[in-house]
């Protein structure tokens, strides 16, 4: 009797182990894996607008806080990426070619680490124009060995309209029928109440939402409840 349930568990073992080992097995497995991972990329204005102050501290260094809470607070398995624009030449005529040119990537597709990503922002700060169309184009690095199942998230976080000739209601709409079907959801920093305009095309167009933030404490509530999604 002994011998017979001994070989009924060894048999049980042995069916359990090659299921596990199949590749039917793995692929679901891996699948499984695959559905919960997550990209985001933070597109942070640095326009020379972004120096004016919003419950007395300039909106870049506000956002800039703001953003570094939310990035804490990602799921482990997240990477992130962050990129700024309007961060080079300055907001005259005289520094607009450079500034439209040229899309700032401070922190690479990786797991968020604190320190370093706190300290990618260093020295930089309001200065240009309002590249959104290149910014967004930027974010596409992201899309890049995407697998099926993995969420790609854009933030764009910017006081302003695009000012450097792009049509980034266009570029939204790419980045969304691309292979990793990107979604775009856009932070109107300190706009009116009201606001109708390209930025909630921007934010249609990539099948995202359109927030407007006025004030500190409104932009965390809209990265809490964001956070709060990608951890679903």
């Amino acid at each position: 009797m002994l011998k017979k349930v001994l070989t009924l568990v060894a048999l049980t073992v042995l069916t359990v182990s090659m299921s596990i080992s199949s590749p039917v097995f793995a692929e679901a497995s891996t699948a499984k894996k695959h559905k919960k991972d997550v990209r985001v990329t933070i597109l942070l204005d640095a326009s020379g607008s972004m120096v004016r102050k919003v419950d007395g501290e300039r909106k870049f260094d506000l956002a800039k806080q703001e953003v570094f809470k939310f990035a804490q607070s990602l799921p482990k398995n997240a990477k992130i990426r962050m990129s700024l624009f309007g961060s080079e030449g300055n907001n005259k005529n005289s520094g607009k070619a450079h500034s439209c040119d040229v899309i700032r990537g401070v922190y690479d597709i990786q797991p968020y680490e604190k320190q370093r990503f706190e300290n990618s922002l260093n020295g930089f700060g309001p200065n240009g124009w309002t590249p959104i169309a290149r910014a967004l184009e930027s974010a596409k690095q992201s899309d890049k060995q995407l697998h099926k199942g993995t969420k790609h998230i854009v933030y764009l976080i910017t006081d302003g309209e695009e000012t450097c000739g792009g049509d980034p209601v266009k570029v939204a709409k790419e980045l969304h029928q691309s292979k990793g079907h990107t979604v775009v959801n856009v932070i109107g920093l300190d706009f009116n109440e009201g606001y109708e305009g390209q930025l909630k095309q921007v934010a249609k167009a990539g099948k995202g939402h359109y927030y407007q933030a006025s004030t500190r404490k409104e932009m965390g509530s809209i990265f809490t409840a964001e956070s709060l999604k990608l951890h679903e």
